[in-house]
């Protein structure tokens, strides 16, 4: 029996010391990396290294937005967050900078004190920060809560990376276990909660020199060297460039900023998302600073340094800066152009009234479609933006609107060169159609479908003399004879109702309406058309739509998509069917728009020939001042057109809003100074004088 016992005993024993052996082999052989991993983890501290957002330029190198050198205001986060043992830390260093003879003995005696004051000055911080920098206190209170957050997703990063391997990623995990390993993440030290972070971006020199001389008052607060965006062209294709702001949400949680493993001697060859966003950093918000975001964002840099502060350059991964996006647009035709609308003197935009009207010009290089301009005045200067807001958003000229890109406007006349190519692909004319047209559309009804000219009418006349005239009656006839299903199918075509893929966030596609909707209002089936034949009823376009409609034309048919930002990929590209045999009947027609002795655009007639087509578009607006609507009815002017006539190089759209004035006497005039601007500037020859 006592033998059987010793033998238990004895297998027991051994089967114990094989499952130890098993667990120290397991420790020792398999695991030790893993341990040893988090042992360097905690020897280590991973800075990282900030990068430089790209610069914008202009299609001549000039720089429309620029990284420019400047100092923010910081804090140190653990002054931010009173902590205690930083607290300490600071007291005995004031009060040995305040006594360098003070004994061991006689700080402790004083230490007290000192605590206390800096921990009431810490209370009054971010009311002494909103004075000093001339904002509200509710502003630096919100920077806290970044500077929280951004430490709150570190320390998340941090923990996953070290320990979470296996953990809350475990089919078994609990919400439990999750809260657990966050309250331990919050106990996760990180390199950035001892660097300073920014309470105030850009502050000015005074402020700046203010408080490297007056430190005393603010424990914790420093100045730091960085970079803040400027715009060297002010007000220049404001809308076109657009701004920055704190990263939106969506952006956020689709690229979210993750260190890469930070086990020394691997970072550069591990991933982690060190070009993703961290909260409070700043990202494109519109224009051109929001479509090419992902090419101007940097990707930062991370660093090593060991317990010693010395650092481990093979462990080292530099940022790379943000891309330089290159604009096609010549941002100095632009700005002569601007200030020769904007200026009172030449009265462009200025009606009989006094009323200083709103507008848009786009032009289009025929051979490329790539964008030379975009202007929209009234605009506003980007350096300003931010503090400007409030007025800007409250203006009901819609100072922001960028209105040759998000613009939609009925199209008034400058439909009818479009509508002449459809209606003659699908044979319902040819230039040789003579349609009779009196002052109305429909005999006994002189209340309707009236021509411009009613009372009087053009007679009968054909389609390049429609064109030049402008004639009503005849585009309303062929409008009807189109109907709405072949007329909307064919305007679609042109790229009208849809945007045309120029990159801009803010871009409008207009209005066409849908036909299978429309299909039981007989009405509107009759009707529409009808309207739409002379680019009013339910239309709306915008000035680089008809631009982009109008190059197609020209080049018997070929839609290419606009380009305004270069290296976004290959512009978008199809034929449109179109009667190319008629082609040059309208393009007659739209000759003598300008040079016809019945032409409605005289005062396009320079050196350099120019054709095209005027529109005058009967609309409303609405206008809200001190919670009163008021709805205000009026013509936007346009004008649409090539120059030379001969060898068209590029094409021109120009509205007006809400003019008391037609298209050959508001937009025109703006087209010939655009024609003027673009011979200075080398885009054509200088034959014509201002």
């Amino acid at each position: 029996m006592l033998k059987r016992r010793l033998v238990l005993v004895l297998i027991f024993s051994a089967a114990a010391l094989l499952i130890i052996g098993a667990r120290l082999a397991e420790l020792q052989l398999a695991e030790a990396q893993q341990f040893r991993n988090q042992a360097l983890n905690f020897s280590y501290r991973h800075f990282m290294i900030p990068t430089v957002r790209g610069s914008i330029v202009d299609c001549k190198g000039r720089y429309l937005a620029v990284e420019e050198p400047c100092y923010n205001l910081a804090i140190q986060y653990e002054a931010m967050n009173e902590d205690d043992e930083w607290i300490t830390q600071e007291a005995v260093r004031e009060l040995k900078a305040e006594n360098g003879t003070l004994t061991r003995k006689q700080i402790l005696a004083l230490l007290p004190q000192k605590r206390e004051l800096i921990a009431q000055e810490l209370d009054a911080m971010p009311a002494a920060i909103a004075q000093l920098c001339g904002i509200s206190v509710e502003s630096v209170n919100a920077q806290y809560d970044v500077i929280r957050q951004r430490m709150q997703l570190l320390r998340e990063d941090v923990w996953t990376i070290r320990y979470s391997h296996q953990g809350p990623s475990d089919l078994g995990a609990t919400a439990d276990d999750l809260d657990m390993e966050l309250g331990v993440a919050e106990n996760v030290d990180l390199a950035p909660m001892h660097e300073p972070q920014t309470i105030v971006p850009h502050i000015s020199d005074q402020v700046a020199l203010y408080l490297r001389k007056h430190g005393g008052p603010f424990p914790g607060l420093v100045v730091v060297p960085s970079t803040y965006r400027v715009y060297p062209m002010n007000s220049v294709a404001a809308q076109v460039i657009g701004s920055v702001g704190p990263v939106s949400a969506k952006i956020f949680e689709a690229n979210t900023f993750e260190l890469p493993e930070l086990i020394p001697g691997t970072l550069t060859d591990t991933v982690g998302n060190l070009k993703g966003y961290l909260p409070g950093d700043l990202a494109g918000i519109s224009g051109v600073e929001l479509a090419a975001e992902n090419m101007l964002h940097g990707v930062r840099g991370v660093r090593v340094v060991n317990l010693d502060g010395q650092e481990l350059p093979a462990d080292r991964r530099n940022p790379t800066p943000g891309q330089t996006v290159h604009l096609t647009i010549d941002a100095g035709l632009q700005s002569d152009l601007q200030n020769d609308l904007l200026n009172p003197n030449n009265q462009f935009l200025t009606s009989a009234d006094g009323q200083v009207h709103n507008a848009a010009v786009t032009v289009l290089s025929l051979a490329d479609s790539h964008v030379l301009l975009m202007l929209s005045v009234p605009t506003y200067d980007l350096n300003t933006f931010h503090d400007q807001f409030g007025a800007l958003a409250s203006d009901n000229n819609f100072p922001m609107l960028n209105r040759a890109a998000g613009g939609a406007f009925p199209p008034g006349s400058t439909i009818k060169p479009l509508v002449a190519a459809i209606a003659t692909t699908d044979g319902v004319i040819s230039h040789d159609t003579i349609i009779d047209c009196g002052p109305y559309l429909f005999p006994g009804h002189p209340d309707s479908f009236r021509d411009w000219t009613y009372p009087l009418g053009h007679g009968a006349i054909d389609m390049p003399t429609a064109i030049e005239q402008s004639c009503d009656v005849y585009f309303y006839t062929v409008g009807m004879r189109l109907g709405l299903a072949r007329l909307t199918d064919g305007l679609r075509s042109f790229g009208l109702g849809a945007t045309t893929g120029v990159g801009l966030p803010e871009e409008s596609a207009g209005f066409l309406p849908n036909v299978d909707v429309l299909e039981n209002n007989a009405l509107a089936v009759r009707t529409d058309p009808i309207f739409m034949g002379i680019g009013q009823g339910p239309i709306s376009a915008t000035p680089l739509q008809m631009a982009t409609a109008y190059a197609a034309l020209l080049r018997g048919g070929l839609w290419i998509a606009p380009q305004l930002i270069q290296g976004l990929g290959p512009q978008p590209q199809r034929q449109i069917q179109l009667n190319t045999d008629e082609l040059a009947y309208i393009r007659q027609g739209m000759y003598l728009v300008v040079h016809g002795s019945s032409g409605t655009a005289h005062a396009l007639q320079m050196n350099i020939a120019v054709a095209g087509k005027t529109g005058t578009a009967q609309t409303s607006e609405r206008i809200t001042q001190d919670g009163k609507t008021t709805v205000l009815h009026a013509n936007d002017g346009w004008f649409v057109g090539y120059v030379p006539a001969d060898n068209p190089q590029y094409v021109i759209a120009a509205v007006v809003e809400m003019t008391g004035g037609e298209g050959g006497s508001t937009a025109a005039p703006i087209v010939r100074q655009c024609i003027i601007d673009m011979e200075k500037h080398n885009y054509l020859p200088q034959v014509d004088e201002q």
